[in-house]
């Protein structure tokens, strides 16, 4: 029989159990970082999705959409619904010095998700002086 030297000893079954432990707790972490980063870069294309869509719809005032007081369109655009409402009094949250009556419209962009109903919408709102409707 082989004596063994008192520095040549091998890891016990503690420190191995350990050492899985500590890689595991790390690699959870690594796991939660990577899903999470996934999940809120999908949000962030949604969103931006949702805003560009609201764009190429206020943009779309005064040329293919008649800019007058009263408008209200509603449509639907790949799986995305949207609404426009074009009106003469200002919301409630806008402060605005005295206005003449007819002088401004103002134009709202909502867009949503129907699949995501508990999801805020994306609201645009633009300022039109309504001598550029004709």
């Amino acid at each position: 029989m082989t004596r063994r030297q008192r520095g040549a000893r091998g890891f016990s079954l503690i420190e191995t159990l350990v050492a899985l432990g500590v890689a595991g707790a790390v690699l959870s972490g690594f796991y939660t970082a990577l899903s999470t980063g996934s999940l809120l870069a999908k949000r962030a294309g949604d969103q931006a999705e949702k805003v560009q869509l609201a764009t190429q719809i206020l943009d779309r005032v005064g040329v293919d959409v008649a800019l007058r007081a009263g408008t209200n369109e509603n449509g639907r655009e790949g799986a995305l619904d949207w609404q426009l409402q074009i009106g003469a009094s200002p919301p409630p949250d806008m402060r605005l010095g005295p206005l003449y009556d007819g002088e401004l419209l103002f134009v709202y962009v909502s867009v949503r998700d129907p699949d995501t109903p508990d999801a805020a919408p994306v609201v645009l709102r633009a300022v039109r002086y309504a001598g550029d409707a004709l």
